[in-house]
This record gives C-alpha cells, sequence and structure tokens, in this order.
C-alpha cells in the first residue's frame, strides 16, 4: 500500500528488530501495537485492537489469537495483510461490556501448533488513559494500521478528515496526507469540536503523498476532541471502507469512535466535517509535539 515515506522506514525499521527477535527465539511473536498500554476505553464502545505476528519461518502462521482472560478462552483475530511471510499484520474489534483494567495478550497458531503467549497490554475500561511516554518533543505522527487504498471516483467539492484527541497537552503541527487521483489545490484545517476554524493552510503540490505544516502550531488539550481534515474541490480522494470499526489509540493519539461511527468524517461543499460513510478512513494523520 503506498503510505508516507516515514511510515515505510518506521515499519521497514520495526519489522526488522521484532523480525530478529522472533528467530532468536525460534517462536513466533506476537506484538501488540493499539491500543499503547493503560490506554482508557469505554463500556460498550468498541475497541481496536491491532498488531503483528512474526515468525522465523515463512508460511507458517494460519492464525493469530487474543486472549483478555488470561488464556481461560482466545478469539481469532482478522488476518490485514502477509509481508514475505514472515509478517502477518491483524486486528480485532473488542466490545468490553463491563468496567474495569482489562489485559489482552496474543499468540500465534503455526501448522505446528500454537506459540508462546506475546507481552500484555492492559486497558482501563471505564477509565482514564495513563499516559505513557512518547517521544514527541520534535514531531509524532499518528500512524495507523494497514488498509487496502482506494482512490474514490468521487469528484464534488468535499472536506474529508479524522477525529482524533490527544492523552496530554501540546501542539498539533500539521498533518501527512495519502492523495488520491487528484493532486490540484487543496486546503488543510483544524477545527475544535465545536466546529470553530483553528487553522488552515493552503497546499498546491501534485504529489500523492503530503506533509503540511500550519503556519504556528495550533496549542490542543487534552480530552478534547479535534477534527483534522482537508478540501478538496474536485474529489478524488484516496480512502479505506470500513476501517475505523472501532476506536484506535497510539499515544499521544486516539482516534475516538463513539458507539455508532468512527472517526472518519466528511462534508461535501466544505466546512466542519461530522458525517461518516462506513467507518471509512481518510488517511489524514495528525502530527504533534508534545
Amino acid at each position: 500500500m503506498p503510505r508516507l515515506s516515514r511510515l515505510f522506514a518506521a515499519v521497514a525499521a520495526a519489522t526488522l528488530v521484532l523480525s530478529g527477535t522472533a528467530h532468536a527465539q525460534d517462536d513466533p511473536l506476537v506484538v501488540i501495537t493499539t491500543p499503547t498500554t493503560h490506554a482508557g476505553a469505554e463500556v460498550g464502545v468498541p475497541l481496536l485492537i491491532t498488531g503483528s505476528s512474526l515468525s522465523p519461518t515463512p508460511g507458517t502462521i494460519t492464525a493469530t489469537e487474543l486472549t483478555f482472560d488470561g488464556g481461560a478462552t482466545w478469539v481469532t483475530t482478522e488476518r490485514l495483510r502477509v509481508l514475505d511471510g514472515f509478517r502477518t499484520d491483524w486486528r480485532y474489534a473488542y466490545t468490553p461490556d463491563v468496567a474495569g483494567d482489562v489485559t489482552v495478550a496474543g499468540r500465534a497458531v503455526t501448522s505446528s501448533g500454537v506459540g508462546t503467549t506475546g507481552a500484555a497490554t492492559t486497558v482501563h475500561v471505564g477509565g482514564t488513559t495513563v499516559p505513557q511516554p512518547v517521544h514527541c518533543e520534535i514531531r509524532c505522527e499518528f500512524s495507523t494500521p494497514y488498509a487496502a487504498v482506494v482512490d474514490d471516483p468521487d469528484v464534488l467539492p468535499v472536506e474529508v478528515g479524522v477525529r482524533t484527541r490527544f492523552d496530554r497537552p501540546g501542539h498539533v503541527l500539521g498533518a501527512s496526507l495519502l492523495r488520491g487521483a487528484y493532486r490540484g489545490p487543496i486546503s488543510l484545517r483544524l477545527w475544535s469540536d465545536a466546529g470553530v476554524l483553528l487553522a488552515e493552510r493552503p497546499w498546491d503540490h501534485p504529489g500523492r503523498m503530503a506533509e503540511i505544516d500550519f503556519p504556528t502550531p495550533v496549542p490542543v488539550e487534552p480530552g478534547r476532541d479535534y477534527v483534522i481534515s482537508y478540501y478538496t474541490p474536485h474529489g478524488g480522494y484516496a480512502t479505506s471502507e470500513n476501517y475505523f470499526t472501532g476506536t484506535l489509540t497510539h499515544a499521544p493519539f486516539t482516534a475516538p469512535h463513539d458507539g455508532t461511527h468512527g472517526a472518519g468524517v466528511y462534508r461535501y461543499g466544505g466546512g466542519f466535517p461530522t458525517d461518516s460513510w462506513h467507518d471509512s478512513t481518510y488517511w489524514v494523520q495528525p502530527e504533534f509535539r508534545g
């Protein structure tokens, strides 16, 4: 899937490190990417568990399973893609039904059996997020999981973006975009949860990938929703449906699910986007410093 060069580099580096660990252990390795441990979750609202399973032997991973009760029971994840036979990316939408801490761990299933249970992640259901150390002193990008991308043939003027919140105070610097067939002028915008326009930056470059900074970093508060979006006067955006099927948390970012709709939003004609279509993502990835 075409992605921003920085994301390619990060994924490649992580794959090398994790694959090396798996080879050293000679056992499949399961890594949970989201949610970040000690993230908050809401009762009755789906939460996306995503990650990767890696094997020292290509083609041996047949499934990845998760447990939410210490291994008493296991559920099978949805496979997203397989890279070179060694790495399988997956996801699972988990809807907690009671408040309290939940610990999730994973294991890979291979042609010869099940692997060792991987490192666990704890989620605070009905509680508050406990911010974890992240290196955002210069810049952090909301790196989101893989999905197949479609260049939507829509040619109407539209605003597309993502609702997001942050677990700590800081500044939104701008966003990275994956664009569709339309490569003309666009405008990147940041909105408050009430629809107040906080920042805007016109952009005119024909590349498929764009990294756009606002003229001045915009201060944001933890726990509040913001929308970062771009206006395209002739449609032609990149999208993936059935993507934000739950809350997606990777510190310091959260793309919240409201219990009915995912975080991807749009508005025909432009302006503050609040409509949702099939839990789509439009590949708008905010960048943060804090």
